[in-house]
């Protein structure tokens, strides 16, 4: 697989989730400002950077033979952490506290509007954003360990991450509730990448 290919599809996995949060936020009407999607797109590719490095550094400590092998299982383990997290039902707990699960919202984008106001504005937009960062930080570090440009990639998945989000908001109205099914791709794409650098 070329390196353009491939780099393709660890953004499309990182970022895509946002499409599908974005779609179901705007059949709802609930409104977010072009800024607030900057701002977590941002976070997203701050975080991506952040963790990339530390994984960069964990890679002194381990030897060259089995970093990428390391790297491509640490990344179907995060795949299939994430499908548990699509498909698990939120605990009651996890209900009456959204401000300390901010995982909920890749189950019920709704969440994200805490105060049910209709718009994503204030705390909810940094909610919202460490929600859609989460996926970041082990795909960081796992990226660095099979070879992901740190900055370059954490340039594209702020860019990615932006346009998804924008483009689900805007075309959220004319979808079916099936856009919300587009949250189970990052698990399912991060496992395909990491099979492939097995192979």
């Amino acid at each position: 697989m070329g390196v353009a290919t491939f780099t393709f599809l660890f953004v499309l996995a990182v970022s895509i989730d946002s499409f599908g949060i974005g779609c179901v936020l705007g059949m709802q009407n609930v409104r977010i400002h072009l800024r607030s999607i900057a701002l977590i797109a941002v976070l997203s590719g701050v975080m991506f950077l952040i963790s990339s490095y530390s994984g960069h550094l964990l890679l002194l400590f381990i030897s060259a033979e089995y970093v990428e092998r390391i790297g491509a299982i640490a990344l179907i383990i995060i795949g299939t952490y994430f499908l548990w997290q699509y498909f698990k039902k939120p605990s009651p707990d996890e209900e009456k506290e959204p401000w300390l699960h901010p995982e909920r919202v890749l189950h019920d984008p709704l969440v994200a509007d805490v105060d049910r106001s209709g718009g994503i504005v204030g705390k909810e937009v940094w909610f919202l954003g460490v929600a859609l960062s989460l996926d970041t930080i082990g795909a960081g570090i796992s990226g660095a360990f099979i070879g992901m440009p740190p900055l370059f990639t954490a340039v594209l998945i702020t860019l990615s991450t932006c346009l998804m989000l924008f483009t689900g908001v805007t075309c959220g109205a004319k979808w079916s509730e099936k856009a919300e099914s587009v949250s189970i791709l990052p698990g399912v794409l991060l496992i395909i990448i990491g099979l492939i650098k097995l192979t």
